[in-house]
């Protein structure tokens, strides 16, 4: 098929046409340059993000790295692997479903302790995942509890001095609703 060649009055209109337009920016940045991004000034307040602000709370700027730090590494790295990986199973669990944070706290400190009494090397402590149901209250409540709160009951003493490592479980053993929890050797 033979292309057909433009009327004067076709040529006349796309001349007008292309005068009022600009060129697209190009991702190539071999054969096009384009215009560099302005700078967003890093102090500005925008009043719509209430997030940003509300009680206190401020995320983290926007010229920050946001590479999440790696837990340091108290053990055998091989060991570490494998008992992520569900290889190696807990000599002991304590289950805490069901129970509030006054009666868990408790039960965890005792527990703890108990094992590395006993010189147990890898625990297994299940704080479940917390509610998935919707929270309609006035007051919002903060799913799963436990769960966030366990890690920092066992980084504080008389706890801390006994454990080693504290690593998220493998799916077998409870997936992220459950701690290794692997202990110093009994002295």
């Amino acid at each position: 098929m033979k292309k057909r060649d433009l009327s004067d009055d076709e040529k006349e209109l796309w001349k007008e046409f292309s005068k009022s337009t600009k060129p697209l920016p190009h991702k190539n940045k071999k054969t096009h340059e384009t215009k560099p991004a302005k700078k967003k000034r890093i102090n500005s307040v925008n009043l719509k993000d209430q997030e940003k602000y509300f009680l206190g709370v401020q995320k983290t700027p926007a010229h920050v790295e946001k590479t999440p730090a790696l837990p340091i590494l108290s053990m055998d790295s091989k060991l570490h692997t494998k008992m992520r990986q569900g290889k190696i199973r807990p000599e002991a669990k304590l289950d805490l479903h069901g129970l509030n944070l006054s009666q868990a706290q408790p039960i965890l400190t005792k527990f703890v302790l108990d094992a590395h009494g006993k010189g147990l090397r890898l625990i297994l402590i299940i704080t479940g995942k917390g509610r998935n149901s919707e929270d309609y209250g006035v007051i919002p409540k903060k799913k799963g509890v436990l769960k966030a709160t366990v890690p920092d009951w066992l980084s504080m003493e008389p706890l801390s001095s006994k454990i080693l490592q504290i690593t998220n479980a493998h799916v077998r053993h409870g997936g992220g609703g459950a701690f290794y929890v692997y202990l110093r050797k009994k002295r």
